[in-house]
């Protein structure tokens, strides 16, 4: 292997490792503002809550580990309020994450291995399968590569149970990647592809752009350049159009790097330089801007500027080392060892070599043993120390035929064949199927056709014929029963009316003979000069306030004539001013109210309007009004009110007069009138006023409703449109 391949080799699994994380950053951000909007501006039950503030933890793992131990503590508080099992183990499976982002891995795997235990015990196989999966990211970040894979693979089997998909995907993903770790890259790119199979099915852009990335480091690694690339650009390709910064900062320094190995180093310059450049200024893609560095770094040494080359390494490592990114560490200390070799200095190069070598080791990271055994084989040699050298240079032959081999070749090339081959099969079998499906479908559909043809034509005959009996005699039946109804119901009316009337009249002829008889006595006693003027005057009052009774009366009986003819009432509105129309019918009365020394008020907006018939008004009033007085002793009270609520206009009519019991008020609207009331000074009606009163309130869209108590008082509530 030449030694600018190697070192390739490795500086672009870096870059997969850290813009993976750069990418997943990126797309956090969004959804942390999106969670946090959900739990402070929207009404959450209980589950969905537990549910959100453990998503809301997740999207902070890399960003912010306190945050994802804070909202995971307080999803875990209100699971544990709740006893919500799942909850719990949900919420102890986040919060290891963030203990494992605050570098503290005794908590982490403390709080994983409490999750996982308690989803086993109530059968929770969704979050045993998440807590799987977290422990073996844990296990991964530390090295121990070999547990993280069974961990992985456990997982994968319980999704694979109930069929989860995106987590099935999400599971080959992470197995390949460890592959790559472990430098097993036909594995890798067997998982990487079954990743990619089920994204492509699931119309996953994210994920498909993600395997396509993935895949092109693998034949990156295989120097495999013209699959590398391509694979490269379909990534970047649907990153350009998902506006991802990170990924297409990743894709771009993928292509950069195979610009690198094919020696185009200009080229691979200015991939860098703008990958670096895309993302300077964003905190959310800083290991993006680091990876960017250590690809410069590389290329400035592999064209001999070691000094430019550690300026670019330095700069990673002030990123990384906060960021306690072991793999990047031992990559740049590599880096920088490779410069201080090219400048000569070479007691200082092995230092930061074996820094290098020592950390690939704990990490079993198999690129990393590679490279720093063939620089630290190469510094030896320049020392004289061959014993080292070999030794150095063993271990380089041995990790190299490990990882590069004739076998690893063939199986990648067969493994992609495979892939291509299955879904070209998938879609042949597919359009097969739909195909003898079709065929199938329009065979049956054909002879379906004619026989209903057939069957058609003989039922749309016999159900012409019995059909157009049964109309006719339907139609005949519906008509005799609507004739009935409709006789029945004006024989009812009839009877109403026809009784309303001979009780109206009975009324009439009794309350119109009494006073005028009684007065044509009294003019023949003035006539006879029997009755003094004196006299005459003390019976003028209530003479004066039985005609005004018999005059009221008369008018209402022909208003409700009148309501009885078609048209006749029917009402023309305007916009009527209550308060002047309520004090001429004041003054209509205002004798009456003076003989009986009656108090009014009134408590009306002088602007107030109705949208009303100006006479239906009037009568309404005309009756409420001489109700209220007619009914009320001498020295009482007659109070009106009127106001706007909403779009209405409420007048209320309140006396203190002898009030009403429950039969009264029942009939107070209905044809089965009682005798007619005197009043209080031997005011007369037929009882038909307020029959004629709510007749004109219903034609204008109005309502009235009554309170009263026996020698309390009435009141008669009357509502109309404004507009």
């Amino acid at each position: 292997m030449s030694k600018q391949n190697t070192y390739l080799s490795y500086t672009f699994v870096f870059t997969t490792t850290l813009l993976l994380k750069a990418s997943f950053l990126f797309g956090q951000e969004s959804k942390v503002k999106s969670l946090k909007y959900k739990i402070n501006h929207t009404f959450l039950n209980d589950s969905v809550k537990i549910r959100t503030l453990g998503d809301l933890a997740y999207a902070f793992s890399f960003v912010h580990p306190d945050s994802t131990i804070k909202y995971a503590k307080q999803s875990l508080a209100l699971s544990e309020k709740t006893k919500c099992n799942w909850g719990i183990s949900f919420s102890l499976s986040i919060l290891a994450m963030g203990m494992h982002a605050n570098s503290d891995n005794v908590s982490a795997i403390r709080y994983i291995n409490q999750s996982l235990d308690l989803a086993r015990q109530t059968g929770d196989k969704y979050g045993e399968a998440t807590a799987l999966n977290n422990k073996a990211i844990i296990y991964h970040n530390l090295g121990e590569l070999d547990m993280a894979l069974f961990l992985y693979k456990e997982s994968l089997n319980i999704r694979k149970e109930f069929k989860n998909l995106n987590g099935i995907a999400n599971s080959y993903n992470n197995i390949g990647n460890t592959y790559v770790d472990k430098a097993n890259y036909p594995e890798a790119l067997e998982n990487h592809f079954n990743s990619l199979q089920i994204r492509e099915e699931l119309n996953d852009s994210m994920g498909m752009a993600n395997s396509y990335g993935n895949i092109a480091g693998i034949y990156f690694l295989l120097k495999k350049l013209n699959e590398a690339n391509a694979y490269a650009k379909k990534a970047l390709d649907i990153q350009i159009i998902l506006g991802d910064y990170g990924g297409i900062v990743q894709s771009s320094i993928a292509l950069g790097g195979v610009c690198f190995e094919k020696r185009e180093f200009r080229k691979a310059i200015n991939y860098f330089n703008f990958a670096k450049e895309k993302v300077k200024n964003q905190n959310n893609l800083i290991f993006g801007y680091s990876t960017a560095l250590v690809n410069l770094g590389e290329v400035y040494n592999e064209i001999n500027l070691p000094d430019s080359a550690m300026l670019f390494y330095n700069e990673a490592l002030r990123i990384i080392e906060p960021n306690e990114e072991i793999r990047g560490i031992a990559f740049c200390e590599i880096g920088i060892g490779r410069s201080l070799l090219l400048k000569n200095k070479l007691k200082e190069a092995i230092v930061r070599l074996k820094k290098g070598y020592d950390i690939a080791l704990s990490l079993h990271s198999k690129l990393h043993i590679l490279e720093g055994a063939k620089y630290l084989a190469d510094a030896h040699e320049k020392e004289r120390d061959f014993k080292q050298s070999n030794e150095y240079l063993h271990k380089y032959i041995l990790y190299n035929d490990s990882i590069f081999n004739e076998e690893s070749e063939q199986r990648s090339h067969k493994i992609e064949f495979n892939y291509i081959l299955e879904k070209k099969q998938n879609e042949i079998t597919l359009l097969e199927k739909d195909k003898a499906i079709q065929k199938a479908k329009n065979d049956f559909q054909r002879l379906l056709l004619i026989g209903l043809f057939l069957t058609i034509i003989l039922l749309v005959v016999f159900i012409y014929y019995v059909n157009r009996y049964r109309v006719k005699e339907v139609k005949a039946k519906e008509l005799i029963v609507q004739q009935k109804l409709e006789i029945e119901k004006q024989a009812q009316n009839l009877e109403s009316l026809n009784g309303f009337k001979n009780k109206t009249f009975s009324i009439l002829s009794h309350d119109l003979r009494s006073p005028i008889s009684s007065l044509t006595h009294v003019l023949d006693l003035i006539d006879q000069d029997i009755m003094s003027e004196e006299d005459f005057i003390e019976l003028k009052q209530n003479f004066r306030a039985q005609l005004k009774s018999i005059n009221i009366l008369l008018d209402n009986t022909l208003n409700w004539a009148k309501s009885q003819m078609d048209g006749e009432l029917n009402p023309v509105k305007s916009n009527v001013n209550i308060d002047l129309l309520i004090e001429r019918n004041f003054d209509l009365f205002q004798q009456n109210i003076s003989d009986k020394s009656i108090l009014i008020k009134k408590e009306i907006d002088s602007d107030l309007t109705a949208w009303v018939d100006t006479n239906h008004l009037d009568i309404i009033l005309r009756n409420i009004i001489f109700n209220a007085i007619k009914f009320t002793n001498k020295n009482g009270q007659v109070t009106v009110k009127a106001r706007k609520e909403n779009d209405r206009t409420i007048i209320q009519i309140i006396d203190t007069g002898k009030g009403m019991n429950k039969d009264v008020l029942d009939n107070l609207f209905t044809y089965n009138i009682q005798p007619s009331s005197y009043g209080t000074i031997g005011e007369r009606g037929a009882g038909i006023g307020l029959i004629l009163t709510k007749d004109c309130i219903d034609r204008n869209n109005g309502t009235i409703s009554v309170q009263s108590q026996i020698n309390v008082g009435t009141t008669f509530t009357i509502s109309f449109p404004i507009n």
